[in-house]
């Protein structure tokens, strides 16, 4: 009897690999990203690695891109909410570092930053990948307020809160003891409030 070769999902295979990027950047930094370090968090051979992504750009371009759509199928997996501000706040807090996940997420997102600035092809996904971020989060502003401001001014404002939301995860995850999760969900409530020029929080 012959046997049919196994069929390789070559997508998931792919994705294995970029969580091995995660994995070796979050431990090395992105000096410690080579073929050979991704290869032995993948558990697989540099070759195979080789095969899928040609280079070291190619594998921070497709575990970026891969990091912002988990982030996007947990937010579009969420169980929506009667209150539109809950709902801006649920969205918003998934950028922040309050598990394991997320903070893996934040500590390589943190480095991807500094490598976006010195390659033009990276900083044209990041910017992309930025804007679509803003524009979400600005969807949901506009449902909380209704008439409520100009488009202009509120997507300045949501711009401020992005700015609060990638400081904040910078600090908690440099500092975790000075930004516990409780401490970070409240200062995210405040910086709300003061977009949506509500009372504070309670």
């Amino acid at each position: 009897m012959r046997l049919m070769p196994r069929q390789v999902d070559h997508q998931q295979r792919r994705e294995e690999i970029s969580a091995a990027v995660w994995q070796v950047v979050a431990a090395s930094g992105l000096e410690g990203l080579t073929l050979r370090a991704v290869a032995a968090a993948a558990h697989c051979t540099t070759g195979m690695v080789a095969h899928y992504f040609r280079d070291k750009r190619a594998l921070l371009a497709h575990a970026r891109s891969l990091m912002h759509v988990r982030m996007a199928e947990r937010i579009d997996a969420m169980p929506s909410r009667s209150d539109a501000r809950d709902t801006l706040y649920d969205v918003a807090e998934q950028a922040l570092p309050l598990d394991d996940e997320r903070t893996l997420e934040a500590v390589v997102w943190s480095y991807f930053q500094l490598s976006n600035r010195h390659d033009p092809e990276l900083l044209r996904e990041h910017t992309l990948s930025h804007a679509s971020w803003i524009e979400r989060l600005t969807a949901l502003a506009r449902t909380t307020y209704g008439p409520g401001p100009a488009a202009g001014e509120l997507k300045q404002r949501i711009r401020a809160l992005v700015v609060c939301l990638d400081g904040l995860a910078l600090n908690a995850i440099t500092d975790p003891d000075a930004y516990p999760p409780e401490l970070q969900r409240s200062i995210l409530h405040t910086q709300l409030d003061l977009i949506l020029e509500r009372k504070p929080h309670q």
